[in-house]
């Protein structure tokens, strides 16, 4: 039986500050749901598949493809949601998806690929492995799911992969990396909230970054899955949470840049006001850099090394890498 989902409501915010960036020359953005960032192929989608919603992607901020309608492939559905998408070739999308069909506790975790018309290709189960975020990579036409199980204790309960690359159709397991036993609290290390923020994956050619919500873990791993990096960013997330006398809200977005840094955005709050603060974490020294406080945009992610922003729900904004200012050094590495 898949594990049930719990979602935070994001908060909004609407304070005026100046930044200087460059608005992409792209069409309006029109989103469809809550905005979820590829990290691994940089494609930016809105995701709601319940009745009378479409999953929505942009690339480059143009639209990628057709609008997808999971519910119209899916008929008797009683809810739907959205565990990760990620950009497939040829304009296909991937996406994982939780189908719940309400008679019996027919709950069905489906990994659905479509084309680029939004018409379903395939549809696979990648049971017993849960779904906490995905990724496509062109490298070797795969597709890597990152994730619990549900599994009897026993002596080997904390010994099965995290990270399982599958062929592009789910029909073989291709490779199976990071033993549950590398997080602290193993397979049960995704439980989301808004103080912890969302599970997290990139995987590049050479590497696999991913980001464990419960305790905030970080790992950074080879293609084989040997853990080059590792650490908890709860010490620097509760200290630059407190700058200026703020206290932190929420995580809201996260990404990871290719020389193993992580960036992230926080809400905070003084109990007058809420402000949003987007800030680069080296996670081998524990240094934390500013990038952006306060303002109207929204983060989503890293693109060719530059901060990528939603202004007003409408359109793209691009900040360059060099934009930062120093903060205070975090504590020393755990491990």
């Amino acid at each position: 039986m898949p594990r049930a989902r719990h979602f935070a409501p994001l908060l909004f915010l609407a304070a005026v500050a100046t930044f200087f960036c460059t608005q992409t020359a792209a069409q309006e953005l029109k989103p469809t749901g809550l905005s979820q960032w590829d990290s691994t192929n940089q494609v930016l989608f809105f995701a709601n598949c319940g009745a009378g919603g479409v999953v929505r992607a942009y690339a480059d901020g143009r639209q990628r493809g057709a609008d997808i309608d999971i519910s119209k492939d899916f008929p008797g559905i009683q809810e739907c949601y959205v565990d990760g998408l990620t950009a497939g070739p040829d304009g296909t999308t991937v996406i994982a998806a939780l189908l719940n069909f309400g008679k019996n506790r027919d709950i069905r975790e489906m990994i659905l690929t479509y084309d680029s018309s939004g018409k379903l290709l395939t549809a696979w189960n990648p049971a017993p492995q849960y779904v906490e975020a995905i990724a496509y990579s062109k490298d070797d036409d795969a597709v890597f799911i990152l994730g619990g199980r549900d599994l009897p204790d026993g002596p080997y309960a904390r010994n099965y992969p995290l990270l399982v690359e599958y062929s592009r159709d789910g029909r073989v397991v291709l490779k199976v990396m990071v033993p549950a036993g590398a997080l602290k609290d193993g397979g049960d290390s995704f439980h989301q909230g808004g103080e912890v923020g969302q599970p997290a994956l990139r995987v590049t050619k050479n590497q696999v970054y991913f980001y464990a919500p419960t305790n905030r873990e970080v790992v950074i791993t080879d293609r084989n899955g040997a853990v080059l990096a590792y650490r908890s960013i709860s010490d620097i997330i509760e200290k630059t949470g407190m700058e200026d006398g703020y206290h932190l809200v929420q995580i809201h977005a996260l990404d990871f840049s290719d020389d193993g840094n992580i960036v992230v955005e926080l809400l905070r709050s003084n109990d007058i006001d809420y402000t949003a603060g987007v800030f680069r974490i080296n996670i081998k020294s524990g240094e934390a850099v500013a990038v952006h406080k306060g303002g109207e945009l929204w983060f989503v992610g890293l693109k060719d090394g530059q901060y990528v922003y939603i202004e007003k729900g409408q359109k793209l904004v691009i900040q360059p890498a060099e934009a930062q200012e120093s903060l205070p050094v975090a504590s020393d590495l755990i491990r």
